[in-house]
């Protein structure tokens, strides 16, 4: 069977170009169709300290984090997860790749033999560099 980790973040967003607020964001809106049609668990990467709401103060936040090459705390992902072969792994594009937070978490965890399917949302940007990320990451996955 598979699992899907989703790393979302709600409130005010970039929609066709225009601020708009969400009460789930667009990557969580997906994950949650992609486990209603695989059949599949979903799990949530939630960032110890709450992203900031507004979109132009979570760019800079963005911004800062890959600037510094951060890896920020993430609460814990159920061990359920890491049992199963296939993995979906979904993320907004910030920045040309995957959050910061993805990266920490890929960071602290060994992947190897699991098949993993990365998945994005985007506003006009695709996957960026993240397929590459991913390989560098995670290279025996």
């Amino acid at each position: 069977m598979a699992a899907i980790l989703v790393c979302s973040r709600a409130g005010e967003n970039l929609i066709e170009g225009q601020l708009k607020k969400l009460g789930i964001g667009n990557t969580q809106i997906l994950a949650e169709k992609l486990s209603e049609q695989l059949q599949c668990p979903l799990y949530t990467l939630d960032p110890v300290e709450p992203y900031p709401e507004s979109y132009r103060a979570m760019v800079e936040h963005a911004k800062k984090e890959k600037a510094a090459n951060d890896f920020p705390r993430y609460q814990t992902v159920p061990s359920a997860f890491f049992k199963e072969r296939i993995l979906f792994v979904g993320f907004p594009n910030w920045w040309g790749s995957y959050p910061r937070i993805v990266a920490s978490f890929l960071k602290d965890h060994h992947f190897d033999g699991k098949i993993i399917f990365p998945f994005c949302t985007h506003e006009g940007s695709g996957f960026g560099n993240s397929l590459e990320d991913f390989k560098k990451t995670c290279p025996e996955a």
